[in-house]
This record gives C-alpha cells, structure tokens and sequence, in this order.
C-alpha cells in the first residue's frame, strides 16, 4: 500500500480511514524501510556542524543543522557542561522517584524561583518536559462547566491537554485572528463558568509572533483567563531572555505563562508559571504527582543556562542579528517567508514530490532539517524549517541560502508566482 505515496503525510491521511491495526503498522513499516529520508541521527561534532548518519546505509555525512531548537548553543557552552558534571557527581544520575515523593533536590527548587521572578509570577512549578506541562496544566485547570478557546496552530501538547480536560467545550478560532477570537468571546461569554484562551507567544511551525497586546486588550470587555505557551520564547525575548511577554510589557495581563527548557536553556523539562493558589492546583495534576522528576543534571543545566542568558545579553542580540541577516537573504533571493518573525524560518512548499526531492539535495550538500508533513500541517501546507541558532555562522548562512536557491529554482518552487508551486504563503 505504502509505495503510493510520496509522503509520510499522505500516508497517514490515508491510514486514517484504516481500522485494522496490522495493516496500519505494517504500511508505516514498509514506508519506513524503503525511505532514506527516516532514520538519520546525529553523532559527534560541534552546536551547529555534525555528523549525520543514515540508518539504512551506515552514511555518514557532515552537515550544518537547521533543525535543532538550541537558539542560543548553550547546549555546548563550557560553564553550562561544566556545572552539569559537578551536579552528576553530587547528586548522581536519575532523581527515582515523583517530586511529589522526595524527588527533587535543591537545584529544583532553585529553578522554580528564579522562573517565577523572571517571568513576573509569584510561584512557578516544574515538570520533566514541555510536553507534559501543557498536558498537566490544562486537563488540571478547565472545569466541566468551563470553555477553552485556542489558536488553531497550537502545539500537540496544547491539543492533548485540552482532550484530557474536563472542559464541557473547545473551539480554535483561525491563527493569530483578534477579530475572530472576539467573535467566539462574544458569542460564548454568558454560556459559561470560566473561558480559557490558549495560545503560543511564538508558533513552532509558522514562526510567526502572536499579537499579544491585543489579545490582552480583549480582557477590557470579556472575561476569560490567558495562557501563554513561551516554548520558543523564553530565554531569547525581553533584555535578559524573560520572554515575550515581558517584551511586551504584558506578563500581569497574562494568566498562565508556560515554557519548555529544552530551547533556549538546553535542557529538557518545562514550567507552569503563575499566582501561588493556581500553582498549588497544578502539583495535584496527574503529570506532576505520576511522573519522575527532571534528573539533577538536567537541572543544573538549566540553572547555569539561565546565568548565561543574564549574564551575556549580547547572545540574544546576536541571536537576532543573524536572525535578521538570513530573513534579508532568503527575501532578495525571492522566497516568501510568511508572516513569520522569530528565528524559525520556514520555507513553504506545497507539493510533497518537490518538498522531499529539496530535502534530500540539500542533505548531499550539507545542509540538514527534515520536511515538515501533515499532520503536523495543513496538507497543502508542507515545509522546511530554519531554525537560527546564536552558533550559525555568517559562512554557514550564506552558503545555506546559496545551495537553497539553487535547489528551488531547479525544482521550480521559487520564482514564478503563477505556478501552483511557487513557495506559498499562509
């Protein structure tokens, strides 16, 4: 069945419609087997240049990364991977055991106040991933009686959470739409107990930038709670990386704020930021009581990542400089980046055959992200992300952008706007 689509996005559109379970597995199987494309991982080399090996082949190859989230390359900074060894050696490995039955340790409780003092909360609480944060957060806060609205291009986390909820209805309203939002505030505001509304300050997929203030403007005449996901965010917004909401100067406007630690500090784990009342209601998710804590190490990792950020502003501004410099690139070379800002960059093309045919060339030249495929995205809707890290050279990023162009105009997804295939925009 499988050696019909090109994509492992049209596969599972396909397998949707498909009940029986052997079928199902053996189809991703086949898919699996016979495409490169899956199975490549990483092996040694510095924050932004590694070897990439191919599963299927044993290949090795040597390739500059776009698709690693570590914007600021903490992930190999010396003091982050010297304070981790010193926690590995003082507390040892795993932490056992739940933090509600003794798992943390003091570096635990140290990140949770200096999360809440940067973010502008009272409290904050930390969970082992990202993931898991939106899964316990939301299925804890929303009550039978309760509302959620969310921007339909949230995160999977956001969307798992709201499904374990206890919320009596959810609806998307269209991404970044205030007008659209206002519409569904006024049209369910009486109908009721609480209303949550649920978006990202930054969109992983899109790398656009959430119009914040206006959806705190909202608060002036409708009555709801606001959770903000700062996953990509946090640690490279605000002066001294306290998010976009600090930037925007609207974090007591905001409810709820929540981040992964996997991004910017390099590390793994997330946090619920929030007044102390709501913080308390969290630690009795089931996420939170089930799961084992965030190991020391990875801890410490955090703690010295945020010293890092404090310490040298300069890494966010040179974060957004290059930013900056490869957005100018790709624009005079004729792509259309969307309405995207942040240092995800993403490269639309709709044509699957096209959009792994451009992945795959720039592999053999150096260049590694995956495509992005539905369902993550819309089906129409496929891409590539760059995804700028402070370590990105100006050499790197300029002959990313070269062999970019090069590959689209042969496969003629730039450059002429009448085609179906031209690099479309959201």
């Amino acid at each position: 069945m499988s050696s019909d689509f090109v994509s492992i996005g049209e596969l599972l559109a396909h397998l949707k419609e498909v009940n029986d379970l052997e079928e199902r597995a053996q189809s991703l199987q086949d898919f699996v087997d016979k495409d490169n494309e899956y199975g490549r991982y990483l092996e040694n080399g510095p924050a932004t240049l590694m070897n990439v090996v191919s599963e299927h082949t044993g290949e090795k190859r040597e390739c500059i990364l776009w698709n690693v989230n570590h914007y600021l390359s903490l992930n190999r900074n010396s003091n982050v991977i010297e304070k981790a060894s010193h926690a590995l050696r003082q507390f040892g490995t795993g932490c056992g055991t739940a933090a509600s039955s003794c798992g943390m340790t003091s570096l635990h409780k140290e990140i949770e106040q200096k999360l809440s003092k940067s973010v502008g909360k009272e409290s904050a609480v930390l969970f082992p991933t990202g993931f898991t944060t939106n899964l316990g957060a939301i299925s804890c806060l929303a009550g039978n009686k309760d509302l959620i609205i969310f921007d339909r291009e949230c995160h999977s986390s956001i969307i798992n959470g709201i499904r374990l909820s206890k919320a009596k209805k959810w609806i998307s309203f269209k991404h970044n739409d205030v007008a659209d939002l206002k519409a569904k505030l006024q049209r369910f505001g009486d109908a009721f107990e609480n209303i949550f509304v649920i978006v990202e300050s930054a969109y992983s997929l899109s790398g656009d930038l959430a119009p914040l203030k206006e959806i705190t403007s909202l608060k002036k005449t409708h009555k709801f709670y606001l959770y903000v996901d700062e996953a990509h965010t946090f640690g490279i917004y605000g002066d001294k990386g306290q998010g976009y909401c600090y930037e925007l100067g609207i974090s007591d406007q905001v409810d709820f704020i929540i981040s992964t630690l996997s991004k910017a500090t390099a590390s793994v784990g997330g946090f619920f930021a929030a007044d102390q009342k709501y913080c308390s209601l969290i630690r009795f998710s089931d996420p939170y009581l089930f799961q084992a804590c965030l190991t020391p190490a990875d801890a410490a990792v955090v703690l010295a990542a945020l010293e890092e950020i404090e310490n040298n502003p300069s890494f966010i501004r040179r974060l957004h400089d290059k930013n900056k410099y490869m957005r100018g690139l790709l624009t005079s070379k004729g792509f259309n980046l969307g309405n995207s800002k942040s240092p995800i960059i993403p490269i639309f093309i709709e044509d699957h055959h096209k959009l792994k045919l451009v992945v795959n060339e720039l592999y053999l030249q150096g260049i590694y992200s995956t495509p992005i495929y539905y369902p993550a995205v819309k089906m129409n809707q496929g891409r590539i992300r760059l995804i700028v890290n402070y370590a990105h050279t100006k050499e790197q990023i300029d002959y990313t952008v070269q062999v970019l162009e090069d590959i689209c105009r042969k496969h003629q997804v730039i450059g002429n706007k009448d085609s179906d295939l031209f690099v479309i925009n959201l």
